[in-house]
């Protein structure tokens, strides 16, 4: 999985045309500029991401998307996958041992989590949680729920989240997750949920830094395990 700043994203990737119409229209309609740039950094990691792990030409990759919204690999069989943007950040990941769910937020005044507390906390974590377990509480069960695959069809608040140190868990319709926690910087934290084996996390934060780490991603070899 790698975690990468907008900007890093957009001066390694932005100059090959990769993207496909939809996306191309999709980024164009955000009124927002950076709204847009976001939109773009993300959806350039994950083709380019995807095709370094199929060893697929990157503007060759094709999607759909289940009942719930999570997108597909069409055609041969290809990982999970996910991506994540919020503030500087995009993130994809794939896992080829199971579902994979990502999210990445930046923090808000504590006034607005608790204002919204009552919809995305657990009666069990309403008593217990704090001003800073409520980020942390909130990417994971945002992580959780696309790694399923439902979305937010099931309340957050119908889910509680076990966490200890930088790991977690938590049980959606009777599967179960397993999760990491990742502070990007000081304003912004990523969850990463998955079914199984987490994969490894990769922070890169200039051009050079993103280079290598798609470098380093590997297609599976046939009648081996398939690395992450």
């Amino acid at each position: 999985m790698i975690a990468v700043t907008v900007q890093a994203t957009l001066e390694a990737l932005a100059g090959e045309d990769v993207l496909d119409d939809a996306e191309k229209a999709q980024a164009a309609r955000f009124v927002r500029a950076e709204d847009g740039r976001r939109y773009r950094a993300a959806h350039l990691l994950k083709r380019h991401l995807l095709g370094m792990a199929t060893d697929l030409p990157p503007q060759d990759l094709r999607f759909g998307r289940h009942d719930g919204g999570k997108p597909f690999l069409l055609g041969e069989r290809g990982p999970d996958f996910n991506i994540s943007h919020g503030g500087d950040w995009v993130i994809a990941g794939f896992s080829w041992s199971g579902r994979i769910g990502v999210d990445v937020e930046a923090e808000r005044p504590i006034a607005f989590w608790r204002e919204i507390a009552s919809s995305f906390l657990s009666t069990a974590e309403l008593a217990v949680a704090d001003g800073g377990d409520f980020l942390k509480i909130w990417t994971a069960k945002e992580a959780g729920l696309k790694a399923h695959g439902a979305g937010f069809a099931i309340m957050p608040n119908a889910i509680t989240v076990a966490g200890e140190g930088d790991g977690f868990a938590l049980t959606i319709d009777a599967m179960n997750l397993g999760g990491l926690w990742h502070r990007l910087d000081e304003a912004h934290m990523l969850g990463l949920a998955a079914s199984g084996e987490p994969p490894q996390i990769a922070v890169c934060r200039s051009a050079d830094d993103l280079d290598v780490a798609l470098c380093g991603i590997r297609p599976p070899v046939p009648g081996l395990p398939a690395s992450r």
